[in-house]
């Protein structure tokens, strides 16, 4: 937050000036009484109420002028656009996840508040990856809770083969190789481990801040008994707290494992800061305007100064235009902002007020494509500024109107502005299958008709239902689903635990 905190309108600030002239009437002396009484019997008095007043004076104005300043430290987020994030899980499988210090044990305790995290991060996508001596992807990035947990709950420390050294950095690098090349969707890293290198502890440790690392440790410093199976083991179940708090001294986020669902808040709220952090760094999204939170301290301060007949000027004000005739939305607009009314109306979902209070041409045109307004919605992207977003507003509703070229016209010019941008490219293919299927047809028909394999591609006259329309939003991006999710569900007659088996046994050396 520090990073990116700054003022909107800093020239606002030039008005702190006046706050040492405030407080210095105040103490100028310029009572009546201070010239008929002697200085010492005048101090005791009249000294300090006038003081005092003009101090809150001044404290009231700093708070006035910061206020219009805008102070800022996120940017807003466009209707229809949330916080999601994808988030890749690295999960060490060592022996001592056995340790039953966490019951049942650690690493099924992790199981469950993995399942936890994910249902607190909901439109966002995960995946796992798992690591011993090496390291495998066992769940590519996927939306689908219920397939992320089936091999979640399906993986053990056993089924890893045994190996020398540490996989922690290839681990690392295989799930930072798994997020989308050129996706503007933020991403994160969660290392979930128990026992740590001096040379793991080292690595990370100079690529802190390089990647959205944070380590979850479960485990405790006394350790825990190992099951029969493993009582031979020599390891130690301890956990190695030094090293631990070497990476939280070096910026590294480290969160402990807890009986309740502490642990789990604070690792959510860390990929909601790395989310809003990756956010903040583009360029198509504006700064919010968060000054309007010093307003309940500068009435305070109003009130606890005795400034009445300010505030019954302020009240005056506000309610001047008011009258029993008009209606409670014109009482609105004098506290309220059109566009924040917009987006109170958009979130309760009655997307036609929304549109009717937007001033930003492109949330405008947002709300009326959720009230199924197409064509109104395509003259408002019209008078948006230029840029991705704006244009593939645009190709969606060119295709619910059947425009099929328009809209393909429209996802090639956002690619151009943003090259890989997967939910270009995935709205992009449905029109352009789309497209191919409705040439198919009319070659078939035409084929029937007269056996003329002749097609002209500008004489295509047949759309599709409504229903077959893009109904693609922002905030839900279309994923084409990844090669190994087709293949494990195309074997699910084989239990999961079975195709995690052969994916550690079969070709270790390719899912390194």
């Amino acid at each position: 937050m520090t990073g990116t905190f700054h003022f909107l309108s800093p020239w606002w600030l030039a008005g702190l000036l006046l706050c040492p002239l405030l407080l210095w009437a105040g103490r100028a002396g310029s009572s009546a009484w201070y010239r008929i009484m002697s200085p010492a019997f005048a101090r005791v008095l009249v000294t300090g109420e006038r003081s005092r007043r003009n101090g809150w004076l001044a404290v009231a104005w700093a708070l006035g002028m910061l206020a219009l300043a805008g102070p800022s430290w996120q940017k807003a987020q466009p209707s229809g656009l949330s916080l999601q994030s994808n988030v890749m899980v690295i999960l060490q499988q060592d022996s001592a996840m056995l340790a039953q210090d966490i019951p049942p044990s650690r690493h099924q305790q992790m199981q469950r508040k993995l399942q936890q995290l994910v249902e607190a991060l909901p439109g966002s996508r995960t995946g796992l990856v798992v690591y011993r001596s090496r390291a495998f992807l066992t769940v590519p990035l996927t939306d689908d809770p219920a397939f992320f947990n089936l091999f979640l709950n399906a993986q053990t420390p056993e089924q890893l083969p045994e190996g020398d050294g540490s996989g922690l950095q290839a681990a690392v690098q295989l799930a930072n190789n798994s997020f989308p090349r050129n996706s503007t969707v933020p991403h994160s890293l969660i290392l979930v481990a128990d026992n740590l290198t001096a040379q793991d502890a080292r690595w990370l440790s100079e690529h802190e801040g390089e990647l959205p690392l944070q380590v979850w440790v479960p485990g405790t410093a006394a350790g825990g008994r190992l099951p029969e199976a493993f009582a031979a083991d020599t390891g130690t179940t301890r956990l190695n707290v030094a090293r631990f708090t070497q990476l939280k001294s070096a910026g590294i986020p480290v969160t402990l494992v807890s009986h309740d669902n502490d642990d789990v808040n604070a690792v959510v709220r860390q990929v909601q800061h790395s989310v809003t952090q990756q956010q903040n760094s583009r360029s198509d999204m504006h700064w919010l305007n968060s000054g309007y939170w010093l307003v309940i301290p500068f009435l305070l301060v109003l009130l606890a100064g005795r400034r009445q007949w300010f505030l019954a000027v302020l009240v005056s004000v506000s309610f001047s235009g008011f009258s029993p005739q008009a209606s409670a939305s014109g009482w609105l607009d004098a506290w309220v902002s059109p566009d924040m009314q917009g987006q109170m109306a958009f979130n309760h979902g009655d997307y036609a007020s929304a549109a009717q209070h937007y001033q930003d041409p492109l949330r405008r045109g947002i709300a009326l494509y959720m009230a199924q307004d197409y064509n109104a919605a395509l003259s408002a992207f019209r008078e948006a500024p230029p840029g991705p977003d704006m244009l593939v507003w645009q190709g969606n509703t060119c295709a619910q109107l059947k425009q099929w070229q328009q809209a393909l016209n429209r996802y090639d010019e956002a690619l151009s502005l943003r090259p890989g941008w997967h939910l270009a490219l995935a709205n992009r293919a449905k029109i352009a299958a789309i497209v191919l299927q409705l040439r198919k047809q009319e070659r078939d028909r035409q084929a029937e008709q007269d056996g003329d394999q002749n097609f002209d591609p500008d004489a295509i006259k047949h759309d599709l239902d409504k229903e077959q329309g893009v109904e693609q939003q922002l905030s839900q991006p279309t994923t084409v689903a990844a090669p190994q999710l087709s293949q494990w569900y195309d074997r699910l007659d084989i239990s999961p635990a079975g195709l995690l088996e052969n994916l550690y046994h079969a070709a270790p050396e390719e899912a390194q």
